[in-house]
């Protein structure tokens, strides 16, 4: 049985493309629905989620065809990604996905190498970013969460579109080094975690990268963001 993994499809409404993307993905996962176990999305899997209330009926299609998949025995597990935070209750219900944390661990029976598989959506280990690491540890904040989900619907897609409209220029004016991870940080944050593979999105840059950690070989899988060519990465799990 194959567990897949996605990342940074960033669906919305303005981009029906993505969601012919998305629409001939489901279709495959339908069709050899006997082959999969689990399908796992590291983040980003919308392009705007500004609370379950005001974001759930704008992706009333996805969000269905999730349930179709969850439906006929495939766990779909869903993970916050830095433009869909906001993904609660209201989201699991409706969709019949989990939400898991960043820095997930999976356990593998299989393959000595793949004995400790860490996901992430990747965000965290961009460290050099200073920036965005404040603002991650911002909105990420319990009580900053609580306050913006207090605001009315309008209100909060006026500050959604302000912070999108600020992370485009700040993208532009930065070194693309800066934006991706740092590689000391990926090895700290394996190391406490146990993992010699870590799959991680967010970057947009697609590879595997080989290094060495604790005298071992090991693996970090970027996932690429969402397009016709995109591949969907497999995990065969004993």
């Amino acid at each position: 049985m194959k567990k897949l993994f996605i990342s940074d499809l960033h669906l919305d409404p303005a981009r029906p493309d993505i969601q012919a993307c998305f629409d001939q993905f489901i279709k495959t996962c339908l069709t050899n629905k006997n082959t999969i176990h689990s399908l796992y999305i590291l983040g980003d899997l919308f392009e705007f989620w500004i609370g379950d209330d005001a974001s759930i009926p704008v992706y009333k299609q996805p969000i269905s065809q999730l349930k179709q998949l969850s439906d006929i025995g495939i766990q779909v597990h869903v993970m916050h990604g830095n433009r869909d935070f906001l993904m609660g209750s209201g989201f699991e219900k409706e969709s019949g996905c989990q939400l898991i944390p960043d820095l997930y661990t999976l356990s593998n029976k299989g393959e000595a190498e793949l004995q400790s598989v860490l996901l992430s959506h990747g965000d965290i280990f961009c460290s050099d970013d200073k920036d965005y690491m404040t603002f991650r540890k911002m909105v990420r904040d319990p009580t900053w969460q609580t306050e913006f989900l207090s605001r009315s619907i309008s209100e909060r897609l006026d500050i959604a579109k302000n912070m999108r409209q600020q992370s485009k220029q700040q993208s532009i004016q930065k070194n693309s080094e800066i934006t991706d991870v740092n590689q000391q940080t990926v090895e700290k944050i394996m190391s406490e975690h146990s993992a010699h593979t870590l799959i991680h999105g967010h970057t947009h840059r697609p590879a595997t990268h080989t290094f060495t950690l604790h005298k071992q070989t090991a693996k970090r899988i970027v996932l690429p963001d969402w397009n016709p060519d995109a591949k969907v990465y497999e995990l065969c799990f004993g």
